[in-house]
């Protein structure tokens, strides 16, 4: 075969469908394993090639399908049974730890038990609990287990085919969110034997412990750390157990630091057990405690909150920091400065700009190297498929460092600049998505503060602040008046944005001419929705036209501008207005006619990285379409979950002008105009 791109999924297909063919007593069963080729279609298309003996379905009952594999390997079978989701196997749990960890013990050896026991696993993908947990932990403590998971497609190829060649039980832990990921391999690959770790990156300064779908955190979080002067080496465990001591001690002793990062819980997880190995095996070679990054003590969170449960690229730089301070470091540049000087400081990263949106486009630098700046001084505008965004820095020093140029496109998580900090730096008080004052993910528009309280990332020095006032912008008694006089609902709806971005794609445009499209289509089959109410005469006022209100980010904040009459404009002509007022309040030129006079509003939140809100109304309008961020999220469509592209639209609407049948109705209008976008 010749190397093409082969996603984790499809790898662990191939090796199935290669240990079909190559053994007859390699059995696969589970449920939905068969005909539908389970719920992320790793075992597509193993059924029809090998039959229903080889590759069949099972009644929905995990210690049923458990004890069916022991009983089978005992009988000279060699078992691949599938768990759906992470949490689902609990309900085996007595038939792994009693029978499929002791049946070799039990028998002094004489009768082995080789079967495999695949689970996807980790979060990353959206899900619920029972369908995002990370527990490893239980497997790696049960003695008689053997527990794998890979981090690479090559590796998941190559290790499934040695779980299923092995004559003890193995639990192999599948990466859920690392499914998809493209790797141009060639197969049938072998890689390292279980028991062997992997040095993805070498490095001298630190060593970051990780595995499974921690590994491509690590190693973006190791390539951004450069910038900042620190050599990391990543070490991929491939296996826990066995676990490779020889590997991780060899690595810990050369770098003196280590820091553990995986999804799971903290307390008593995988990293505990490295750490106490590192302490007992290098104690004398380490210049700061081992620590860990990992999943915070709580259950499995809803989606919306899985980010901040999950440990990225941001926490694992912050332990980084931790771990080796800037007074510490070296000067040890990746991404040249200019004329190839030292970098040092802290680095900005382009932060998530929501929506789903994974790059930016640098449009113009506001600073050069060797300029100071300050606190939430604007330093760069970008520009996303979405919105033109201005960018605050989080630091306040001297710019030792640009990391891109005008017209580079720079994705999400990237350095943009470095920045050397004065010795008075304090936190920031304008925070966007993913970064600012605490680090944690949030947005605040026109926020003044005032502050003497010193920041580090590794902990903060608190200081008296005083405080300060900032007089309410003229849209305030507009708001409450809107919020006091309107008795407003908001319903929503999820949708697929598949076709939507498909149309972005075909059409060369931009979401928001097309989400104001599908405003447009349905404001025409329901005008209601298109009025204002005349509170002194009691009457219901449809209006001719639309005049079409959208958000825009400035540097003085969000502005509103107006499309007159939108309704009449193509999609083209549509677009181009957009654009044309986006820039006019960038640079504080919209003329009048274009501030005010909206008859309804198109809300797009998703760039403030929220999926849904409830916003007040913009009175005397009657109704506002909200559209939040789009997210990779679970998706039943004809009996299948698929991941998909998910975005949330709501409608906020003033409940005089309709009922709530007509709003559900205007809603579906809108939501199926996205759907059928191209």
């Amino acid at each position: 075969m010749t190397a093409v791109d082969t996603g984790m999924a499809q790898a662990l297909n191939a090796a199935l469908r290669d240990a079909l063919g190559a053994d007859e007593r390699v059995v696969v069963f589970g449920e939905d394993v068969g005909r539908l080729g389970g719920v992320f279609r790793v075992t597509d298309g193993l059924r029809d090639a090998f039959g229903e003996g080889r590759c069949f379905d099972t009644p929905v009952s995990e210690a049923g399908i458990a004890g069916l594999a022991v009983g089978m390997a005992m009988a000279g079978w060699r078992p691949v049974v599938e768990m759906q989701f992470d949490a689902f196997a609990y309900p085996a749990f007595e038939q792994i730890t009693s029978h499929m960890a002791k049946m070799r013990n039990r028998t002094r050896g004489a009768l082995p038990l080789p079967l495999v026991v695949r689970i996807p696993y980790g979060g990353g993908i959206g899900g619920v609990e029972h369908h995002s947990d990370s527990s490893e932990a239980y497997y790696a403590h049960t003695a008689g287990l053997k527990v794998v998971t890979p981090a690479t497609a090559a590796d998941a190829y190559s290790l499934l085919r040695e779980a299923i060649d092995d004559p003890d039980p193995v639990i192999f832990l599948e990466p859920k969110r690392r499914y998809w990921t493209k790797e141009h391999l060639e197969l049938p690959v072998r890689t390292g034997p279980f028991g062997a770790a992997a040095v993805r990156r070498a490095g001298d300064d630190a060593t970051l412990v990780a595995y499974g779908p921690s590994v491509a955190v690590a190693l973006e979080a190791a390539r951004l750390a450069a910038a900042e002067g620190l050599d990391v080496e990543v070490l991929d465990l491939r296996t826990l157990v066995p676990l490779d001591d020889d590997a991780l001690t060899a690595s810990v002793r050369r770098t003196g630091r280590c820091l553990v990062v995986h999804e799971a819980q903290g307390f008593a997880g995988v990293g505990a057990e490295i750490a106490a190995r590192v302490q007992e095996r290098c104690f004398d070679a380490l210049r700061a405690p081992v620590l860990r990054v990992t999943g915070l003590d709580i259950p499995y969170p809803p989606p919306l909150l899985e980010d901040a449960h999950l440990p990225g690229v941001r926490r694992v730089l912050d332990g980084l920091r931790r771990l080796l301070p800037s007074s510490a470091r070296r000067a040890r540049p990746s991404l040249p400065a200019a004329a190839d000087a030292p970098v040092s400081g802290r680095t900005f990263l382009l932060p998530d700009l929501g929506e789903g949106l994974a790059e930016a486009e640098v449009l113009e630098w506001k600073v050069a190297v060797g300029d100071p700046v300050e606190h939430d001084q604007v330093v760069a505008e970008v520009e996303t498929a979405k919105s033109v965004v201005t960018l605050p820095s989080p630091f306040a020093g001297t710019v030792t460092a640009l990391h891109c140029g005008t017209g580079e496109v720079v994705e999400v998580g990237a350095p943009l600049l470095t920045v050397e900090e004065s010795a008075a730096a304090s936190g920031s008080g304008a925070v966007l998505t993913g970064y600012g004052t605490s680090g944690r993910a949030g947005r605040a528009a026109n926020t003044t503060r005032t502050t003497d309280a010193v920041h580090e990332s590794y902990g903060p020095v608190h200081a008296a602040a005083s405080a300060s006032r900032t007089p309410l912008g003229p849209s305030a008694d507009k708001f409450v008046r809107g919020h006091r006089d309107t008795p407003a609902v908001t319903i929503w709806a999820d949708t697929d944005a598949g076709g939507l971005l498909a149309a972005r794609t075909a059409l060369g445009t931009g979401l928001m001419p097309l989400l104001a499209r599908a405003c447009l289509d349905a404001l025409a089959a329901f005008p209601e929705l298109n009025s204002r109410v005349d509170a002194d005469r009691q009457e219901l006022v449809r209006l001719p036209h639309v005049h079409l209100g959208f958000a825009a980010q400035t540097d003085h904040g969000l502005v509103v501008p107006v499309v007159r009459d939108a309704d009449r404009l193509s999609l083209d002509a549509l677009a181009a207005e957009l654009r044309r007022l986006t820039d006019l309040a960038r640079h504080g030129a919209l003329p009048a006619e274009h501030r005010t006079g909206g008859t309804f509003t198109l809300n797009n939140y998703g760039g403030f990285d929220v999926d849904g809100a409830t916003p007040i109304l913009n009175h005397p309008q009657a109704a506002m379409i909200g559209v939040g961020r789009i997210t990779d999220r679970p998706w039943a469509q004809d009996g299948r979950v698929e991941v998909r592209k998910v975005v949330n639209v709501s409608l906020t609407f003033d409940h005089r002008v309709c009922d709530g049948g007509t709003a559900a109705d205007f809603l579906r209008h809108v939501v199926a105009g996205l759907d059928v976008a191209v």
